[in-house]
């Protein structure tokens, strides 16, 4: 439950300093001074949004900061552990935020820093906050499934339906993407293909270019080479003067040498050496001259060649011995669009599946809202005609959803009459703007407990309603107090004065600036209050029997009653 606020700087509130309790607390103060800063505050501080304005005119910032006890909230204790937010053996949660007058926000949960969207998804586990336009909100089918399924505990079966629509969505999504994809790379994959098909035919190999180019080369200079190499030979091979004569007789010479002294031995051998590589130089020479010859038809099928490949390198873009690698990387793209058809048709059937399984159980969760609703609208009806309206009629039907969503397949309408005799309508066609309040009321009233939030807000639902169904309300709210923790913005006595604990708001002027307090009220100040509530001009003696009479008689008509000894009271 919400143990204690603390409010700095915000709206008219210089500070505030709220102790609270269990049970059902009242908050009640003159018009205009300010009684809703406290569920403004707590809606800012779990995610609301923040700006310049929620800081108090001459102040630098505004801050806020909630105590919660998590001894009752299983699932805060859980979210929290698993955010890394909270330490083994703790059970409380501190939440602060801070608004500069510049509209910038700093947030904490146990010191630790956090976004304002963990503020948001850890709200649901501690409180709910239920506001005057709760009742319009009740005229949405969506808001009326809602509390449907929290009347009838279908929570988990919501959950797991949830979570097989987002995964059809999404493989649906998928889909589209995938297929949105294929057809903007189709003209893409037809020239792929054509490229492909156009350099398969041409067939440009590895190092093809390379060894033709040096083929080229030496075909076209045979004479030059032919020429070269006969007077390279004619140097090596004359009797006289050649190289390997003369080599000879200096090998021979050295050799004598050497059989004198035996360290000139290695000289000789390298010598000797020399002259068999030269001569073995002229004997390659030789086959290779006479190897030599001019062949004009080669020549002409390695040019055209060699056009062929500087025609295609100009056309990709690319030198000609890197041929062999485009056409390596056109298949690899090829390979791609090929994946994606298998994503397609492996899409394709993940999303049929996922659509059966939701459907399956999105039938049996709309089985079980069915087998519900009727005692959900008869415990409605109840509750109505116990809040001033004793021929109210209230039924839930449900009609085929034109598409499916998270909630499962179905369209439900809350209907209503207040009339006997007349068949209920569409609440937005046949309730007053009264009675749409004590419908919103009653529902919320029945459901909240229903709800996993340890602690529930109620900002001025009860507008529009008084007397009698004033009184039914105040206990209404007070029989959720031994459940739930009940914050209650109220106007009216008869609630004020079923509550457990009671705080007035205060407006003053101190130095010409405005500010609003919250006073915990004792039993003489909550006399005191309720008489003013009650209307009295002057607090005078009568006026605080009656308040005293009436806090009297709301506390002792519900300290053993239920809910349902409530409804079936006259």
């Amino acid at each position: 439950m919400l143990e204690s606020l603390v409010i700095e700087n915000y709206a008219i509130a210089r500070k505030v300093s709220l102790t609270l309790n269990k049970g059902m607390s009242a908050i009640t103060g003159e018009t205009g001074a300010g009684k809703s800063i406290a569920i403004d505050a707590l809606s800012l501080l779990l995610g609301g949004r923040a700006d310049a304005r929620s800081v108090r005119p001459g102040a630098s910032s505004a801050s806020i900061c909630g105590t919660f006890s998590l001894s009752d909230a299983p699932r805060a204790l859980a979210f929290l552990r698993d955010n890394s937010l909270l330490q083994e053996d703790q059970e409380l949660c501190i939440i602060r935020r801070s608004i500069a007058a510049g509209g910038h926000s700093r947030n904490f949960i146990n010191d630790y820093a956090v976004s304002v969207k963990m503020l948001k998804e850890l709200a649901p586990f501690l409180l709910n906050i239920h506001g005057q336009n709760d009742g319009q909100l009740m005229l949405k089918s969506e808001r009326q499934m809602a509390f449907l399924d929290a009347f009838s505990g279908l929570g988990p079966e919501v959950s797991d339906v949830g979570s097989l629509y987002h995964t059809f969505r999404d493989g649906k999504n998928r889909l589209i993407e995938l297929a949105r994809k294929q057809d903007e790379t189709l003209a893409e994959y037809k020239l792929t293909h054509y490229q492909i098909a156009e350099l398969e035919k041409f067939n440009p190999a590895e190092n093809e270019f390379t060894e033709i180019s040096n083929e080229y080369d030496r075909l076209s200079n045979v004479k030059v080479i032919g020429d070269g190499t006969q007077d390279i030979l004619n140097a090596l091979n004359d009797d006289d003067t050649g190289v390997l004569a003369l080599t000879g007789t200096l090998s021979a010479r050295l050799e004598g040498l050497a059989a004198i002294d035996k360290s000139l031995k290695p000289v000789s051998d390298s010598l000797e050496s020399a002259r068999l590589a030269i001569e073995d130089v002229a004997e390659q020479l030789a086959d290779y001259s006479g190897g030599l010859e001019v062949d004009p038809g080669r020549i002409s099928i390695i040019n055209d060649r060699l056009a062929q490949y500087a025609d295609y390198a100009r056309k990709y873009g690319v030198k000609p011995e890197e041929l062999t690698g485009v056409l390596r990387d056109l298949h690899k793209k090829a390979e791609g669009f090929s994946s994606i058809k298998e994503q397609i048709e492996e899409c394709k059937a993940a999303v049929i599946q996922a659509k059966e399984s939701f459907l399956t159980k999105a039938r049996e969760l709309s089985e079980k809202r069915r087998a519900k609703a009727p005692a959900f609208a008869a415990e409605i009806t109840g509750m109505l005609r116990e809040l001033s309206m004793p021929d109210a009629v209230f039924e839930v039907e449900f009609r085929e959803g034109e598409t499916i969503s998270d909630s499962g397949i179905d369209v439900i309408d809350f209907k209503f009459s207040a009339n006997k005799g007349l068949p209920p309508g569409l609440i937005e066609n046949t309730a007053s703007g009264g009675e749409i309040s004590r419908i919103a009321l009653s529902i919320l009233v029945l459901t909240a407990n229903r709800i996993s939030s340890p602690t529930l807000i109620f900002d001025e639902i009860d507008t529009g309603i008084s007397g009698r169904t004033a009184a039914i309300t105040g206990k209404l709210l007070r029989l959720l107090g031994k459940h739930s923790q009940v914050i209650t913005v109220t106007h009216l006595p008869q609630v004020a004065a079923a509550a457990h604990h009671q705080y007035e708001v205060r407006k003053s002027t101190v130095n010409e600036i405005t500010e609003s307090a919250v006073i915990e009220l004792d039993t003489a100040g909550r006399e005191q209050e309720i008489a003013r509530l009650l209307g009295s001009a002057e607090i005078t003696d009568a006026a605080l029997m009656n308040a005293r009479e009436l806090l009297e008689n709301q506390a002792r008509e519900t300290a053993n009653s239920t809910l349902e000894d409530l409804l079936r009271a006259d």
